[in-house]
C-alpha cells in the first residue's frame, strides 16, 4: 500500500510543487474541469507567491470569499498527487456552486483512487469541525468526480445551471457521535 501524507505546502515543497504545476500546466490546459486550478496556477509566478496565497486564503477578507484550508497529498517520496481545498464557511453563492470541498488529481496519477482519498481526507476535518453536512458540487459531465462523490455518500440535491455547463450539487451527512455513543447527524 502506498504511504501518503496530507498537509499543506511547506517552504521546502518547492522543487515538489515546480514538477505538479508543470504537469497541470502542461497536460490539464485544455480539461474543462481544470480550468479553476490551471488559471490560478498561470497566475502564480512564484513559489513564494503560491505560498502568499495559500496564507492569505486562511484568513480570507474579501467579500467574495471565505477562509479556506488547502492539503496537498504526497506520496513517500514527496510527490504531490493531489490537492484538496476545504472551505471553513459557507455563502449562499458558495452553496450553490462550489461548496465546502474542492479536490484536484494531478494528471498522471488519476484512476488510483486518489480522489476518493483527498475527499475522505476532508471529511474528517469537517467532521472535526462537527459540521452536520457538506456541499460538494461537479459539472453534471464529469462522471468521475460524481462517481467519487457518491462513493463517499453524496446524496444529489439538484442540478443548476453554470454558465453553458449544468453542475450537479451534492450533500454529504456527517454522523456525529454524542458522549453517550449514539449517532448524531
Amino acid at each position: 500500500m502506498v504511504q501518503l501524507t496530507f498537509r499543506p505546502l511547506r517552504y521546502t515543497d518547492a522543487s515538489a510543487y515546480a514538477r505538479f504545476r508543470h504537469e497541470v500546466l502542461t497536460a490539464d490546459q485544455d480539461n474543462p474541469y481544470s480550468t479553476n486550478i490551471v488559471a490560478t496556477l498561470r497566475a502564480e509566478d512564484t513559489f513564494n507567491t503560491t505560498l502568499a496565497n495559500l496564507a492569505a486564503d486562511r484568513h480570507a477578507t474579501h467579500d467574495d470569499r471565505v477562509p479556506q484550508e488547502a492539503y496537498f497529498m504526497f506520496s513517500a517520496d514527496d510527490t504531490i498527487l493531489g490537492r484538496v481545498r476545504c472551505r471553513l464557511a459557507m455563502t449562499p453563492v458558495l452553496a450553490r456552486t462550489g461548496g465546502h470541498i474542492g479536490y484536484y488529481v494531478t494528471p498522471s496519477q488519476r484512476g488510483h483512487g486518489y480522489a476518493r482519498q483527498l475527499l475522505q481526507f476532508a471529511l474528517t476535518i469537517y467532521r472535526q469541525r462537527q459540521e452536520p453536512f457538506v456541499i460538494v458540487t461537479a459539472l453534471v459531465d464529469n462522471v468521475a468526480s460524481r462517481k467519487t462523490i457518491e462513493a463517499c455518500g453524496g446524496v444529489l440535491q439538484a442540478i443548476v445551471p453554470e454558465g453553458a455547463d449544468q453542475l450537479a450539487i451534492y450533500h454529504i451527512i456527517l454522523n456525529h457521535q454524542s458522549e453517550d455513543g449514539e449517532k448524531n447527524g
